[in-house]
Formats: C-alpha cells, structure tokens, sequence
C-alpha cells in the first residue's frame, strides 16, 4: 500500500474560482480585509499575496490553505481581535496577518495577487478613486531578495524588453 502525501500547488486563478475582496475595515485599532470566493470552485492560495498599495506591506497566504466555494476570509492586522461576526454567509476563516496597523486611515487600495504575482482584484477605500496617478493601474507582483515589489503592469513589460535587448547587445562581439 503506498504512502500518500500532499503537494503544496502554487497556481494562478482557477477557472470557476472568483475571489473578490469584500471589505477593508480599518476601525481605529481594529483592521481586517474581507475576502469572498464567489465562484463554484475551490482555490488553492498558496503563493498568494494581499498587499497594501499605500503602506507596501504584504501578506503571503499560508500554503494549506483551500479558499472553498462560499468561503468568506478576514485577514486580520491591529491590535484588537475583530469582533464575532454572524456565520450566516458561509464558511468563515480568521488569519492573522499582523498587530502593526497596515491600513492608511485616510485611504488605501487592497490588491490581491495570485501565485503568479498577477492582479486577481482590488478595493479601494474611502472611495473607488485614491489620490495619486498610479493607483489606477493595473499592478503586477515581483518577488526579489526583500521581499515583494509592487509594479505598474506596464513597467514590468518594459523591463522585461530592456532586460531582452541588455541581453542582445551583450551576446554581441565587440568592434574592438
């Protein structure tokens, strides 16, 4: 009889799973992002990433972690523990992100990337719209030896193409 082990699956979206950020409290020293899988399928989250645009902080899902169908999500920050909330919309699950304040009092976007450090949702609050140009956006993930950088869609393209032509030029042979 052989042994059966599990393997942590790192993966994007899957098809049928939508993840949707519900909510970002942030009530003095009580914070917490709400998180929803509206769709009909479980998501793996492992190498997913909820991120702070304003403050850059980042949380890294844990890798046992299987986002069900109808499963609601509060990722925790603050000092205070959130108070009890009605189960009535589906399975609930409590993570603890950290006791330091992440969200800006003022205003801040939400971003939730997937294992492939790609943009899956956002929200923003007060409002839809926050100050500043790049918020609205599309934003990518990197991973480097810090940690996590967040990044305009496009400027990781451009990167990549000068990396590409950096990479050209130096396979050249010299005029020398």
């Amino acid at each position: 009889m052989s042994k059966r082990t599990s393997q942590i699956i790192c993966a994007g979206q899957l098809k049928g799973a939508k993840l949707k950020i519900k909510a970002v409290k942030n009530d003095g020293l009580q914070e917490y992002a709400t998180i929803i899988n509206r769709g009909t399928v479980a998501q793996p989250m492992s190498g997913w990433v909820l991120a702070s645009l304003r403050g850059q902080t980042f949380y890294l899902f844990p890798d046992d972690l299987m986002f069900e169908p109808g499963m609601i999500v509060k990722v925790q920050s603050g000092q205070q523990e959130p108070k009890n909330t009605n189960n009535d919309w589906g399975i609930w699950k409590k993570l603890l992100w950290t006791i330091d304040q992440v969200w800006n009092n003022h205003s801040d976007t939400a971003i939730l990337f997937d294992a492939h450090g790609l943009e899956i949702d956002r929200h923003s609050y007060p409002h839809e719209r926050v100050v500043g140009s790049s918020a609205n956006h599309r934003k990518v993930l990197i991973r480097n030896d810090d940690g996590f950088e967040i990044v305009n869609e496009s400027l990781r393209r451009a990167k990549k193409a000068t990396r590409k032509q950096s990479g050209v030029l130096a396979d050249q042979p010299s005029n020398d």
